[in-house]
């Protein structure tokens, strides 16, 4: 009955997901199966790649640094809320390309199958930017039809939101920067 019932939500959310939903902008290349967005950024690299690192020591992060170097970091992190789910414990590393690249990749996990991507940071010279590309495949280990759709669907929202959130923060410094160079 519970696998009838899982069947049924899943089928009934893949198709209010693609009444209702934006399109997911899939991955260009044919390698990578997730999702990818891009956004520009009105500060330098250094500033972005340093808001990007700094994102896990906020307040709210559920993120939890378990070994840190200049080149990567051990990092755990409880989602909540997930569809379908609930919760979710993730272990992954993060390998860091100093202003050009953060890229991750699952090690363990209690619900996830895959999770891996990375930011990628392009400078903008002659507008003082950055074009800021996120790419991530999420995986959940279930057996539920059309999982990568609603997976993606909701890995979209979430790259969307952490997009945001680092043009936001990267901004402000840049310009907290550059008030106090005055």
């Amino acid at each position: 009955m519970y696998k009838g019932i899982v069947t049924s939500l899943a089928i009934g959310i893949v198709g209010a997901i693609s009444f209702a939903a934006p399109p997911v902008a899939e991955a260009k290349h044919e390698k990578f199966p997730g999702v990818t967005e891009h956004i520009k950024v009105q500060a330098e690299p250094r500033v972005v790649y340093e808001c990007i690192r700094a994102l896990r020591y906020k307040p709210d992060s559920h993120v939890k640094e378990l070994k840190n170097t200049d080149r990567e970091a051990t990092l755990e992190e409880h989602f909540t809320k997930l569809p379908i789910v609930g919760e979710a414990n993730c272990t992954y590393v993060e390998k860091y390309t100093c202003d050009r690249e953060v890229a991750y990749k699952m090690v363990h996990s209690d619900k996830f199958k895959a999770f891996e991507g990375k930011w990628e940071l392009k400078e903008l010279p002659d507008e003082k930017a950055t074009d800021v590309t996120l790419q991530s495949f999420v995986l959940l280990d279930l057996p539920v039809p059309f999982l990568r759709q609603l997976t993606n669907t909701q890995t979209i929202k979430g790259v969307r939101e952490r997009l945001a959130e680092v043009k936001k923060l990267a901004e402000a410094k840049a310009t907290a920067s550059a008030g106090s160079t005055r």
